[in-house]
C-alpha cells in the first residue's frame, strides 16, 4: 500500500460540488491507471474509504485539514494515479462565479445533516465496500460507541447481526426486519442507494429500538431481563438462518464471546445440529440430548412464527449435569419435606413448650425446673422414666425453650428401626451404597443439623451403633454409609429411656462411656401414680382435646369416676389416661362421664374384699400356694378326697396326690 499527503486549501473545504468534482477524477483515474483510489484524514485512526460521494462527505473534511490518498497496490501505476489526484486537489478549485451555488449547497447538506442527526431513528450508511461512512447520533446510542470508532469500519465488525453487506450485494429491500444490536431489539428497513443507470453506491439501514415504542418499553426491559438472569442457554436464529441473540449463560457455558458468532450463518458454525433441523423442517423439537463440546446437553428447539410468517428459530438448552445437580438437591429436600410431614401428622404442630405440660405436683416442677435450665445449655440431656410418662414433650419442652428453636427438632426411636438399618437412618447412606441405594439419602443427624435430635428408647440401640454414637457426641462428625468423607454437624443431643441403663452397663448391655457421655443433665419423670394431684387437670385436659376431636360436647366427669382415677395405680402412666379419657368419651352417652363410661378393671378396684383370692400387700403369690389354701379348705370341709374333689372338680385322686404333696393330713 502506498500513500500520499495533501494539505486542502479549498476555502469552504470539501463540500458537495468539490467531492463530486473528486469522485469524478477518481473514476477517471480509475479508468486510467486499472487502480482503486481511497482516502482518510491523517490525523483519524478509522479505516480508509474507497472515493465516493458518501465517503467524502461523510469524513467533513475542512480548509487546512491534510488528507491521505492511498493505493492498495504499490506500482507505477498507482503512483502515476496518486500524484495525478493530489495536483487536481492542490488546484485552486475555488471559483467566484460558484460561490452561491456552493452556499446554497452547503446550506442544504448542514440542514439535512443536522435533520438525520436528530431525527428519533438509527441511520447507518455504508459504502460498496460495506464501510461505514455515516452514522447518526441515535444509532451510535444503540451502538453503544463514538463517531470516531465506529466511521470507516467493515459494518459487521460494529454490528454483527447487520444485513447490509447483503443489500449492497443483491440490491434488495428488507422491510420490519427484527435484529438484535448490542442487547437491544430493533424493528429495521435496509435498501440500496442507486445512482445513475442503477449503479450500486451503497445501502442505507434505517432502524428504531422496540422499547421506545409506546406501551413495549417495560415489557421489552422484562423481557431483557429474563434473557440475561435465566440459567438455560438460549439462542434466536432470523429467517435469514444467521444468529442473532445468545443469552449470557449461552457464552458463559461455550465460554465464546457473541461478538464472535453473531451475524454468522448457522450453516458455517452447526449445519447438521438440531437448529439447522428445526430451521428446516419448521417444526419443533422437544427434549432431545445429545452432546456438544464435550457437554452432555438436553434441548429444545422451536420454530418462530408471527402471523404464519416463519420469523426463524430459538432453541434453549440445560446442561444435563446441572439438572442432575438440582434433581439431587430436589430428592433431598423431599426427603427433608416428607420427614417434616410426618412430625407433623405424628403430633399436630405441637409448639412443645413448658406451658403444655400439665400439673402441679411437686416432683412434677422439680423436673420443669431442671428442663427449664437445661433449655439454656447445649450440654447433651437423659431423660429417664417409664413409658408413658411424657419423655418426648419434655425433650420437645426443652428444644423448644432454647435458642434453638426455630432449627429441627428431629425424633428417632431406637427401638422401632431394624439393627441392620439403624445406621443408614442415622447417618444416611450415598448413592450405590448397597443395592437398592439409588440415590444418596440424608440421615437424621444431617436433617437436625443446627437443631436438636431426640434419641428415644436409647437403651434399645445395639452395642455396634453405641460405639458410632459416641464419636458423633465427641467429635460431632460422622461417615455417611458408603461415604468416604466425614460430615461435621451441629447438633443438641436429648435421649430417653425407660430401661435400667445402670443394670445393663453391669450386663454388658450398654457402654460405660457412652452412659457418661449422655448423662450430663439427667431428668427423671415421675410415674402418674406418685403424681395423684394432677389426674384431675390431666383429665380436663385430654376432655377438652378429645372432645373436639371426636366433636361431642362433654362437660366433664363425675366426682365417683374421679376417685376411681385416682386410686387406681397406672401402669401406662399418662399415656393410658390419655387413652382411657377418649374410651370414656366414646361410651358416654351425655354430657358428663360416669363410672359406667369407664372401664372395668377401673371400676373394680374397690370391691377387692368380695374377689376369691384376697391379695396381701398388693402381691401376688405363686399358683402353689393358692392350690393348697383351697385344697386345705376343701379337705377341712368335705372331710374326703370324694366329695372335696367333687366340689373342686377334679379327681379323688388328683385331690389325693395333692394332699400328700402340700402335707395335708385328712380328718379322720
Amino acid at each position: 500500500m502506498i500513500k500520499k499527503n495533501v494539505e486542502i486549501n479549498i476555502e469552504s473545504g470539501i463540500h458537495t460540488r468539490i467531492a463530486a468534482m473528486i469522485v469524478d477524477k477518481a473514476s477517471q483515474l480509475k479508468s486510467k491507471y486499472n487502480v482503486n483510489i481511497y482516502i482518510k484524514k491523517s490525523n483519524s485512526s478509522s479505516q480508509p474509504l474507497a472515493i465516493s460521494m458518501l465517503a467524502l462527505l461523510s469524513l467533513k473534511i475542512k480548509q487546512g485539514e491534510i488528507v491521505e490518498f492511498y493505493c492498495k497496490n504499490n506500482s507505477l501505476a498507482a503512483e502515476k494515479a496518486l500524484f495525478e489526484i493530489c495536483e487536481f486537489v492542490n488546484i485552486d478549485l475555488n471559483d467566484n462565479n460558484m460561490s452561491k451555488i456552493d452556499a446554497i449547497i452547503q446550506e442544504n447538506t448542514i440542514a439535512n445533516e443536522q435533520i438525520i442527526s436528530n431525527i428519533p431513528i438509527g441511520i447507518i450508511v455504508i459504502d460498496t465496500n460495506s464501510h461505514i461512512t455515516s452514522v447518526n447520533e441515535y444509532a451510535l446510542r444503540i451502538i453503544d460507541d463514538c463517531l470516531e470508532n465506529v466511521c470507516g469500519k467493515y459494518i459487521t465488525d460494529i454490528i454483527p447481526t447487520s444485513d447490509l453487506p447483503t443489500i449492497v450485494k443483491n440490491k434488495e429491500h428488507h422491510l420490519g426486519k427484527i435484529q438484535h444490536i448490542n442487547n437491544n431489539i430493533v424493528i429495521v428497513n435496509r435498501a440500496p442507494i442507486l445512482g445513475k443507470n442503477n449503479k450500486i453506491l451503497g445501502a442505507i439501514g434505517i432502524f428504531q429500538d422496540i422499547s421506545e415504542l409506546i406501551g413495549i418499553k417495560e415489557l421489552n426491559e422484562k423481557f431483557i431481563k429474563i434473557l440475561e438472569a435465566s440459567h438455560d442457554l438460549i439462542c434466536f436464529v432470523n429467517d435469514d438462518r444467521k444468529i442473532s441473540y445468545i443469552n449470557p449463560a449461552y457464552e458463559k457455558n461455550f465460554n465464546l464471546s457473541k461478538n464472535n458468532i453473531l451475524g454468522i450463518d448457522l450453516k458455517a458454525i452447526s449445519p447438521n445440529g438440531l437448529r439447522m433441523k428445526a430451521f428446516k423442517n419448521r417444526k419443533k423439537l422437544d427434549n432431545i440430548i445429545y452432546k456438544k463440546d464435550n457437554i452432555d446437553l438436553i434441548s429444545t428447539v422451536e420454530p418462530i412464527f408471527i402471523d404464519n410468517d416463519f420469523k426463524g428459530i430459538i432453541s434453549i438448552s440445560r446442561p444435563v449435569n446441572e439438572m442432575k445437580e438440582l434433581l439431587n438437591k430436589l430428592e433431598k429436600s423431599e426427603e427433608e419435606l416428607n420427614y417434616y410431614k410426618d412430625e407433623i401428622r405424628r403430633q399436630a404442630l405441637l409448639n412443645g413448650s413448658f406451658q403444655d405440660i400439665i400439673g402441679t405436683s411437686g416432683c412434677l416442677k422439680e423436673v420443669l425446673y431442671i428442663s427449664e435450665k437445661a433449655s439454656h445449655s447445649t450440654s447433651t440431656v437423659l431423660i429417664r422414666g417409664e413409658s408413658g410418662t411424657g419423655k418426648e414433650l419434655i425433650a420437645k419442652a426443652i428444644h423448644y425453650n432454647s435458642d434453638r428453636s426455630e432449627k429441627p427438632f428431629v425424633r428417632v426411636n431406637c427401638a422401632a428401626i431394624p439393627e441392620n438399618l439403624l445406621e443408614s437412618e442415622l447417618f444416611g447412606y450415598e448413592k450405590g451404597a448397597f443395592t437398592g441405594a439409588y440415590k444418596s439419602k440424608p440421615g437424621k443427624f444431617t436433617l437436625a443439623n443446627e437443631g436438636t435430635i431426640f434419641l428415644d428408647e436409647i437403651g434399645d440401640m445395639p452395642l455396634s451403633m453405641q460405639v458410632k454414637l459416641l464419636r458423633v457426641l465427641q467429635e460431632m462428625e460422622f461417615e455417611s454409609v458408603g461415604g468416604i468423607i466425614s460430615k461435621k454437624v451441629d447438633v443438641r443431643v436429648i435421649a430417653a429411656t425407660n430401661r435400667n441403663l445402670e443394670e445393663m452397663m453391669k450386663n454388658g448391655e450398654f457402654r460405660e462411656d457412652l452412659y457418661y457421655r449422655l448423662n450430663v443433665i439427667s431428668i427423671n419423670l415421675p410415674p402418674l401414680r406418685n403424681r395423684k394431684e394432677d389426674i384431675n387437670l390431666l383429665s380436663e385436659h385430654f376432655m377438652k382435646k378429645i372432645s373436639k376431636k371426636l366433636n361431642k360436647k362433654i362437660k366433664g366427669m363425675d366426682a365417683a369416676c374421679l376417685k376411681y382415677l385416682e386410686q387406681y395405680k397406672w401402669p401406662g402412666n399418662i399415656r393410658e389416661l390419655e387413652n382411657i379419657i377418649e374410651r370414656a368419651i366414646n361410651m358416654c352417652e351425655d354430657y358428663v362421664i360416669t363410672t359406667k363410661d369407664l372401664p372395668f378393671y377401673i371400676t373394680n378396684i374397690n370391691k377387692e374384699k368380695n374377689h376369691l383370692i384376697n391379695l396381701k400387700n398388693d402381691e401376688i403369690l405363686p399358683l402353689e400356694k393358692y392350690e393348697k389354701e383351697i385344697i386345705s379348705l376343701a379337705m377341712k370341709k368335705y372331710g374326703s378326697y370324694n366329695k372335696a374333689g367333687k366340689a373342686l372338680g377334679v379327681t379323688h385322686r388328683t385331690v389325693a396326690l395333692k394332699c400328700k404333696k402340700y402335707g395335708i393330713i385328712k380328718d379322720e
